[in-house]
């Protein structure tokens, strides 16, 4: 008995001692372990606009054709009677200072136009119109029957044009005349012409040809063309349809007119349309709401095609899953050498991804593990990879700073699947998997862009451009998705051609 109490009092501290051991246990291999918290903060895209510099190719055919049209091509006839052909001249004879009679006749004849032209030189509009004129003078003075005398003449009216506010078109005409071969014939000696009677009916000519420009010139109609095309710049572009699905969304925000230049068979219009581009990788955007075409916007720059992008480039994580499991998956037909615990294999059940607190990106793996040729007795578990991903400038290389983890398990396997967790060999996995996903697809997104522009027919406008030039910002993680900022220039074209 007397050694009994020593005995018991050992066994009562070692027994006292297994039940904290235990409880430590318990503690590290079956605490609980809460995912990390989803964060649901709204990507911050910092207000700014794209300008979309273009040359809108007017041809000049359809006003030619409606010229031709409307100017008939015998512009009017002539029938006088007793005209002043010859004015009375003062002439002097033996110094006597005598005045001659006039010389009366009747004038007939037609004035008819050849082919006009219309073309472009610079900001001017040049139409001309050769016309040929047949005038007969008969009973000249009651002495000679009849004599005819033919004419030619150029017409040319100079044509500037100017855009108001509400995009209606006006011409300033400027028109001139001057006989190439003026009407005269020559009798007894002194030239009789007949200018003056085809001068009267000419003048009319002009002001005919001086409206019908600026009717035509207003039935251009610049507003009537650009509204359709406005409304239909509100869309959401596809610029590749699945691996991952990627789409571009437009929203217009004002057009400006940067003037015009006029070449030999079109008239090219300088636009510049300012929108909000945005690029989306995964589920189709919602379209944006059109709006009326607004007033012509101010302070052009007359830059004429010139592309200036923002692309604001938003994955969302639901992309990247895939990609992660695909990477863990090939890299687990390998060993995975632990230096803790031993080699070990693995194999995937499921990822996830999305953006947790501090802007940082969650990835859970869910896998079990075991020792080579023991399959049967595996640990399972998942493990929750939490890191801050960054990129330098101009670069879609992405590294993940300040790795965090935890873990759940299903049985006392904690140590086992951390262990392979805190493996540069699995972390890197991830990591490669997320770098080669925005290295690789990135590369040809903006070639993607390229494309979808230049394929895409807006009514009777065809788009074709050149992306040059890219830079990237900093990569930031948000509750909606991972942001890259990117600004893309080049050059564009845009061609008006009416079917």
């Amino acid at each position: 008995m007397g050694n009994s109490q020593p005995v018991f009092a050992f066994m009562s501290r070692l027994i006292a001692l297994m039940s904290v051991l235990a409880f430590t246990s318990c503690s590290l291999f079956e605490q609980e372990v809460e995912p990390p918290p989803r964060a649901d903060d709204k990507i911050e895209i910092p207000e700014g606009l794209s300008s979309l510099s273009t040359t809108i190719e007017v041809p000049l055919d359809p006003m030619r054709r409606a010229l031709e049209r409307e100017i008939p091509r015998r512009l009017y006839t002539i029938s006088k009677s007793q005209a002043d052909c010859i004015p009375s001249q003062r002439t002097e004879v033996i110094g006597i200072a005598i005045r001659s009679p006039t010389i009366r006749c009747d004038l007939t004849g037609q004035v008819n136009r050849g082919s006009l032209s219309l073309r472009g030189s610079g900001r001017d509009l040049i139409v001309t119109m050769p016309i040929r004129a047949e005038v007969k003078g008969s009973e000249i003075g009651g002495i000679i029957k009849q004599e005819t005398a033919t004419a030619r003449a150029n017409v040319t009216a100079r044509v500037r044009l100017s855009v108001r506010k509400d995009w209606s078109m006006r011409g300033d005409v400027d028109i001139s005349y001057s006989w190439r071969q003026p009407p005269t014939v020559e009798i007894l000696g002194q030239k009789l012409t007949f200018a003056d009677g085809a001068d009267e009916r000419l003048r009319s000519v002009v002001s005919k040809l001086e409206r019908t420009v600026e009717r035509e010139i207003a039935k251009l109609d610049l507003r009537g063309k650009i509204a359709p095309v406005w409304e239909r710049g509100f869309t959401v572009l596809s610029l590749n349809a699945e691996n991952p699905p990627v789409w571009m969304r437009l929203t217009p925000r004002a057009l400006g007119y940067d003037g015009y230049y006029a070449s030999r068979n079109a008239l090219s219009v300088a636009m510049r349309l300012d929108a909000k581009t945005e690029i989306f990788v995964g589920d189709e955007p919602e379209a944006p709401g059109a709006d009326y075409l607004p007033a012509m916007a101010e302070g052009g720059n007359g830059q004429g095609g010139k592309l200036a992008l923002a692309l604001p480039v938003i994955a969302q994580y639901s992309v990247l899953e895939p990609v992660i499991e695909r990477a863990l998956a090939k890299r687990a037909e390998r060993v995975f050498k632990v230096p803790a615990i031993g080699d070990r294999m693995i194999e995937v059940q499921s990822v996830s991804a999305y953006c947790t607190e501090g802007n940082r990106i969650a990835v859970g793996v869910e896998f079990k593990a075991w020792k080579p040729g023991e399959e049967n007795d595996p640990a399972t578990g998942t493990v929750w990879l939490t890191a801050k991903p960054v990129n330098d400038a101009n670069s879609r290389k992405v590294r993940f700073v300040e790795p965090e983890y935890q873990v759940e398990t299903t049985r006392f396997t904690t140590n086992v699947i951390i262990e392979i967790a805190k493996t540069r060999d699995f972390s890197s996995t991830i990591e490669d998997a997320l770098t080669q996903n925005f290295e690789d697809d990135y590369e040809d997104l903006l070639a993607k862009v390229d494309r979808a522009i230049a394929e895409t027919e807006l009514g009777d406008f065809s788009i074709a451009t050149d992306i040059d030039r890219v830079s990237t910002g900093s990569l930031t993680a948000y509750g909606e998705g991972l942001f890259l900022p990117v600004s893309a220039d080049g050059e564009t074209q845009i061609r008006y051609a009416p079917r």
